[in-house]
């Protein structure tokens, strides 16, 4: 009876240490499995971030990109030095101009750069001074590899009425911005211009410098309402000056997770617009991105992490569309 127990203890061990080396097996084969398929999705965005590149350098001078929408808070300036952000990390030689008094994108960049040392980052010249003096040359602040900055701060408040005091005609209105930025065209591979909301003089120079405009829309009403009037400007802007100037799409920005009314206003911009103008990447709602501009812009854990991914896709959803459109 001893014997028959004996045995059939062993036996059940024997199955019992079988199972777990299977499990053990299964375990090590899937983790293998994920293994080649990240180094091969590694390789393949290695390869796509080549041939960004090389788009890039087979242009002549810098793509100028403004990133807008007449209503304020709805992305726009976190658009801006994301994208920029992701840019430079993929090695194109990316300039970003602050052109809000709010100086927002400022603030977090110059953040950015002093993320990972104790110095204190000051700024000699902002762009409200490079207005006055009529030269750009000297403003840009280096961030980190492949990333420039053109610093604002609240004297650009006095923007509009330097414009006023300084021009003569509605057309030096709307372009006196446009010589001071063209000598930084020679220098970047893509500039992108932050604006702030409800200032028409600002938007019009932006506009008029740009060869591109992205639209930021929050998935709000007045965010919508916004985008409309936005574009309307450009609209005219276009067929004044005959700019060639185009919109290369809108980007939304989810305001809340699983809300009926994000997908309603979704729905209706691409009623109006029409569906291939709305990026096919939605920016979620991320709590993280708060942290942003007062930390920096960092990678340090999982949430900075998704954060980054989300705006890589973004990003090579942009140099997508840019490539089509140069065709």
């Amino acid at each position: 009876m001893k014997k028959t127990t004996k045995n059939l203890s062993d036996t059940k061990r024997k199955e019992f240490l079988k199972n777990k080396q299977a499990e053990k097996m299964a375990r090590d084969m899937e983790r293998h499995r994920k293994k080649i398929a990240k180094a091969e999705e590694k390789e393949k965005e290695r390869k796509l971030i080549l041939q960004e590149k090389a788009f890039f350098k087979g242009q002549s001078r810098a793509i100028t990109l403004t990133i807008g929408n007449q209503k304020g808070g709805v992305g726009k300036t976190t658009n801006t030095y994301l994208i920029a952000y992701v840019l430079s990390q993929f090695g194109i030689n990316t300039l970003v101009i602050d052109l809000d008094p709010q100086s927002n994108s400022t603030k977090t960049l110059m953040l950015t750069k002093s993320k990972d040392n104790d110095e204190i980052n000051t700024i000699n010249k902002t762009i409200m001074r490079g207005v006055e003096e009529r030269d750009f040359t000297d403003l840009p602040v280096n961030i980190q590899p492949h990333l420039d900055l053109l610093p604002s701060y609240i004297d650009f408040e006095d923007f509009t009425k330097y414009l006023y005091k300084n021009t003569s005609t509605e057309y030096e209105e709307t372009h006196l911005l446009e010589p001071l930025i063209d000598p930084l065209k020679d220098k970047y591979d893509i500039i992108l211009l932050d604006v702030p909301p409800l200032n028409i003089e600002t938007t019009k120079n932006a506009v008029v410098c740009s060869d591109y405009v992205l639209v930021s829309l929050q998935t709000q009403e007045d965010s919508l309402s916004g985008a409309e009037s936005y574009i309307n400007t450009l609209l005219n802007l276009k067929q004044q000056y005959s700019l060639p100037v185009e919109i290369i799409g809108f980007l939304a920005v989810l305001s809340e997770k699983r809300n009926s009314v994000d997908q309603l206003i979704l729905q209706s911009a691409k009623d109006e617009f029409g569906e291939d103008i709305i990026f096919q990447t939605i920016v979620p709602q991320m709590a993280r991105i708060k942290r942003f501009p007062i930390k920096g812009i960092t990678e340090h854990d999982y949430y900075d992490r998704q954060v980054i991914n989300i705006y890589k896709k973004v990003t090579h959803e942009l140099i997508e569309r840019l490539i089509k459109m140069n065709d």
